[in-house]
């Protein structure tokens, strides 16, 4: 296993912004994408998570009927 070459959570959220910007996925998939091609567990990542992309991860989460119970808001915009 490979250790996590990124140093702290402002540079984990960057490199997987521009994952998902590049390849056209959500959070939860740039995630997924990034531990697979670096040979990374996801439960290794938790700790690089952020206050601000946790709150994206759980809103993506629900727009994906990804959470039991939650259903995913309406926008209008």
């Amino acid at each position: 296993m490979k250790a996590i070459e990124v140093t702290n959570k402002e540079k984990f959220a960057a490199t997987i912004r521009t994952i998902a910007r590049e390849n056209d996925l959500n959070l939860i998939e740039s995630i997924s994408s990034y531990c697979e091609d670096n040979e990374i567990d996801m439960e290794d990542v938790i700790p690089l998570l952020d206050k601000n992309m946790k709150a994206e991860l759980r809103v993506c989460a629900v727009q994906h009927r990804m959470v039991p119970g939650e259903k995913p808001v309406n926008q209008l915009f």
